[in-house]
């Protein structure tokens, strides 16, 4: 699992389940701290052509309605989830209902294996709960792991994109200049080079920077879009102060940790045992905190992106 939660809702009338996706995203948004991100299909054709059965395994959740509106029995949900069973393909499915001793019947007989129902009012708190269940299917350290190395990567991905920008609106090449100066002073082992870029500054570009891999790495990127926003005069929606050392602290500080060491049982401030990476705690809490922190500089980075 990534930080989006992807769900697959199979509804005849969409708007009819409008109060409840509102309901799942800000659950899923606002107290797991993922992004949450809706595909809604509203007939069987309309599944078969845009999704198909081998794809439903790249959600997290399927909801699926018995009626689907089709004249042709064939062509309900209880279907559609045969078909995706008969494929081996198991990602959670949720088959619901209003009429709920109808839907009960028919996966009953013949058998549907592994599904969770529920009745169409129910639905939200059905959801809620299985949500809980997926979640904590990969809720550990090694997973918590990888999912923080790809996001903070991605952010990476977005700081090139600013510091790119930003360096054709800053002028006499400083911005490279101040860049190569922190790179210089950072260690040994590349500060021969930094020299050397110093030397022929008016050829240097970021993209070529970046092409060094590891040359160019978070911290100076985080450092380089600071001084951008210093340069530039840009306060919103950070100003560099506000922007640079908490975002080495709140991100960059948790992927090195995470990345370099090695989870121990010790307990926590309660006295309760949990697993520790150097001074954080691997609780629900501390997992739902740092996904919504990796969310929110994702939203800081974008908007720095427009702003520059």
């Amino acid at each position: 699992m990534t930080l989006s939660y992807k769900i697959l809702w199979i509804e005849d009338t969409p708007k009819a389940v409008r109060a409840k996706k509102r309901i799942i995203k800000h659950y899923l948004e606002n107290e797991k701290g993922y992004t949450c991100e809706i595909k809604e299909i509203d007939n069987f054709n309309s599944f078969e052509q845009d999704i198909g059965y081998v794809k439903t395994s790249n959600y997290d959740l399927l909801l699926v309605d018995l009626d689907l509106g089709s004249e042709d029995e064939h062509h309900n949900g209880n279907d559609i989830i045969k078909r995706i069973r008969d494929e081996n393909i198991y990602t959670e499915i949720i088959f619901y209902s209003s009429q709920y001793e109808n839907l009960m019947s028919i996966i009953t007989n013949p058998f549907i294996e592994g599904i969770f129902t529920s009745e169409r009012d129910m639905l939200d708190t059905k959801v809620k709960k299985i949500i809980d269940v997926t979640i904590k299917k990969v809720q550990d350290v090694n997973n918590l792991r990888g999912l923080i190395m790809a996001e903070v990567a991605e952010l990476d991905l977005i700081k090139e994109e600013i510091i790119q920008k930003a360096s054709e609106k800053v002028p006499s090449k400083s911005l490279e200049r101040y860049t190569l100066k922190k790179i210089k002073s950072s260690g040994q082992s590349s500060k021969s080079q930094a020299e050397r870029h110093i030397e022929n500054i008016s050829e240097v570009t970021f993209n070529s920077l970046f092409q060094k891999i590891g040359f160019i790495d978070s911290n100076k990127k985080a450092m380089a879009i600071g001084e951008a926003l210093d340069k530039l005069n840009i306060t919103e929606p950070v100003t560099k102060a506000t922007f640079t050392q908490p975002y080495i602290d709140n991100i960059l500080d948790k992927r090195n940790k995470f990345a370099h060491i090695k989870e121990c049982e010790r307990e926590d401030d309660n006295g309760n045992k949990c697993w520790f990476i150097g001074d954080i705690p691997f609780t629900e809490e501390k997992c739902i905190e740092i996904r919504k922190e990796i969310r929110e500089y994702r939203k800081i980075l974008e908007d720095i992106k427009t702003a520059v």
